[in-house]
């Protein structure tokens, strides 16, 4: 049986990367915080190069994830950027939109990403409980082992904490 080339290429790069523990380089952070009405609004800091899409995914038991919403943008991202998740804007246009209604035991996942995998985002993973305890101008991140993280290394802070955390180091 003869198999195609495109798939002996690929069957060849996925085992060389899972040998070489290859990753897409961070560019900057993910964060996650409400608006006024209480709505998610998703948050990059990009520290260098740039970011041009967001997915959102779910994680469920053991290495089975569902995606649930993907943004892109118009102009790729540099900076401090935001948009709110159910409707996009802000440069933000929805791909896939979102659940209107997270589910209560769900945990979701967002990060940022290029469309050629060259960076992406150090991602942020929050459920409801997370959001609801969330007041505007508070952003949850991943923030390590630093001041105020938790015991999964994710912190509540400042707008202004989450872009200096972000970047630290890059």
């Amino acid at each position: 049986m003869r198999i195609p080339y495109a798939a002996a290429a690929c069957a060849g790069a996925a085992v060389l990367a899972s040998l070489t523990g290859c990753t897409v380089p961070v560019a900057g952070g993910t964060g996650i915080t409400v608006a006024e009405d209480g709505q998610p609004v998703g948050v990059l800091m990009v520290c260098h190069h740039h970011i041009d899409a967001a997915i959102l995914y779910t994680r469920g038991s053991g290495d089975e994830s569902e995606d649930v919403g993907s943004w892109r943008r118009t102009e790729p991202a540099t900076g401090y950027v935001t948009w709110p998740l159910h409707t996009g804007g802000e440069g933000w246009s929805v791909d896939r939109a979102m659940p209107t209604a997270l589910e209560r035991q769900r945990t979701y996942v967002l990060y940022g990403a290029t469309e050629d995998d060259s960076w992406s985002t150090a991602d942020v993973s929050f459920t409801l409980a997370d959001l609801a305890a969330l007041t505007p101008g508070q952003v949850r991140y991943f923030a390590g082992d630093v001041r105020g993280a938790d015991a999964d290394g994710y912190a509540t802070a400042s707008i202004e904490e989450f872009r200096t955390d972000a970047c630290e180091g890059d």
